[in-house]
């Protein structure tokens, strides 16, 4: 097992493409493989990079023996997706004016070592954070 080479993947419950819209339009990821039809598509940060994020159509999960969906739609927060950044408020005023909603202005996290951070969700609620930590 290889944590380093760990790359994210969600799961795509409700409006696939407006999540492929959410991904490559306000993120600026670069499809590799698959389109805004689904069920699946890989993307990177910039044509010819590896790829670093995937979405699934929930309704392929049934394909994975032993699958179960999990239950209810307010379900609470168990991932969050952290992306690091050399300079938060440069990232943080292009993704704002890309379109993203932010649920707060970077702030200083001092009882976690002094990083900056911004969080936000996709179209499908899932966390992401703007991370300058690493």
């Amino acid at each position: 097992m290889n944590f380093n080479q760990a790359k994210i993947g969600l799961v795509i419950q409700k409006d696939y493409a407006r999540c492929y819209d959410f991904y490559t339009k306000k993120l600026g990821l670069v499809p590799t493989w698959g389109d805004s039809k689904g069920p699946y598509t890989s993307f990177a940060m910039a044509e010819g990079e590896p790829n670093c994020f995937d979405m699934t159509l929930a309704e392929e999960m049934s394909l994975i023996n032993g699958y179960t969906p999990s239950v209810g739609e307010k379900a609470s927060d168990t991932v969050v997706i952290t992306l690091p950044t050399k300079d938060i408020q440069k990232d943080y005023q292009k993704l704002k004016a890309n379109g993203v909603i932010f649920l707060g202005e970077p702030q200083k996290m001092e009882t976690w070592g002094g990083f900056m951070s911004a969080y936000f969700r996709d179209p499908e609620g899932n966390l992401f954070e703007l991370n300058d930590g690493f």
